[in-house]
């Protein structure tokens, strides 16, 4: 793959190392000027210290551990994880490169990378977080040798936990009735058709149709990945509009709620269906998350996160027989990965009799 030594060369008075591997030309700069002999040394050492691994067959093919530091960070990462988040703007990414950036050393050596584990122990992060970090690194530096090595175990989470159920899901709507009114509303729709966080709070009112009993799913305000609260208009997660039935329970919960936004003058015509009490502006995640945990607590179980409703919905009406391919058209997922992500146990098992 690399059949001669790289070699230092001039790059307009920037010394840069130049190495031809599998008929390409790759570069690492940020090495000082040409004419500085104390930059002209480095650029000799890295050479020799990639025609060693080459030798060895312990090459680097991604060449991050040749770059040179910049303030003791590998800024080439740093760069590369900011341009991502900048195109993606998910909030994952900007999570991984706010704590890279906040770790603040290099990290590209077997060695590195169980510091940097330490380190996302010791600030609190959870295995999940590690490893979506640790991913978002991999996307950016895919032939980091180092980087193939480090795993993190994700303890698995029951199958049950994710589920509540019939009776569990009617006292925390009770109790969201009695003390969270404004709130009820939409969860008594979500716990009802399963929808993803985001279709929730970009549902507007032009897409709800009361006397056909459904609701077209086809835009969503998802989350901003570089600012916690603000929010974009998006497509769908699969690209593709999709019609979610109502049951008649729901669709009398949702004509209340258009008569007390006609009261405060609220736009029910094309504005959102759900807002914030004292703003009316959208609503978001941690708000929406905080009501849905409190009033399981004063039910007395142990609280779920946010999207334990999409879960608990589709493992229901999986349960009560509905068709797979049916209910992943309602739910915008492909049917096997419907069954293997939602078919959950519910304790409505159907006893055959004879």
């Amino acid at each position: 793959m690399l059949k001669k030594p790289p070699s230092v060369r001039d790059n307009n008075g920037a010394l840069q190392v130049r190495l031809r591997l599998d008929g390409r030309d790759h570069f690492i700069n940020r090495l000082g000027r040409f004419d500085d002999p104390v930059a002209q040394a480095r650029g000799q050492a890295i050479c020799a210290e990639i025609w060693r691994d080459a030798q060895q067959g312990d090459l680097d093919l991604s060449l991050n551990r040749y770059r040179p530091l910049v303030e003791d960070r590998d800024q080439d990462l740093l760069d590369s994880l900011r341009s991502l988040a900048e195109e993606k703007r998910q909030a994952r990414v900007t999570h991984a490169y706010r704590a890279v950036k906040r770790f603040g050393l290099p990290i590209r050596t077997s060695a590195e990378f169980a510091r940097f584990l330490v380190w996302m122990k010791k600030e609190g992060l959870a295995a999940s977080t590690q490893s979506t970090i640790l991913s978002t690194i991999r996307s950016v530096q895919p032939g980091n040798k180092a980087l193939r090595l480090v795993q993190v175990k994700v303890p698995a989470r029951s199958v049950q936990e994710e589920v509540l159920s019939r009776e569990e899901i009617k006292s925390v709507l009770d109790d969201l009735r009695s003390n969270e009114q404004w709130f009820y509303p939409c969860f008594a729709l979500w716990l009802s058709t399963g929808l993803r966080n985001a279709e929730v709070i970009g549902l507007t009112w032009d897409c709800v149709r009361l006397d056909e009993g459904e609701l077209l799913i086809s835009k969503t305000l998802r989350r901003d990945g570089t600012a916690t609260h603000q929010r974009l208009w998006s497509g769908t997660k699969t690209g593709k509009a999709r019609v979610v039935p109502l049951s008649q329970q729901v669709v009398g919960v949702l004509k209340q709620h258009r008569k007390t936004m006609q009261c405060l003058g609220l736009n029910t015509k094309d504005g959102l269906v759900f807002v914030t009490p004292r703003t009316h502006g959208h609503l978001y995640d941690s708000g929406l998350e905080k009501v849905w945990k409190r009033s399981q607590r004063r039910v007395g179980l142990t609280p779920r996160r946010l999207y334990a409703q999409r879960h608990s919905f589709l493992s229901h009406a999986l349960a009560l027989g509905n068709s797979p391919a049916d209910l992943a058209a309602v739910a915008g997922h492909r049917t096997e990965e419907l069954l293997r992500t939602y078919a959950k146990p519910t304790g409505r098992v159907k006893v055959p009799t004879w």
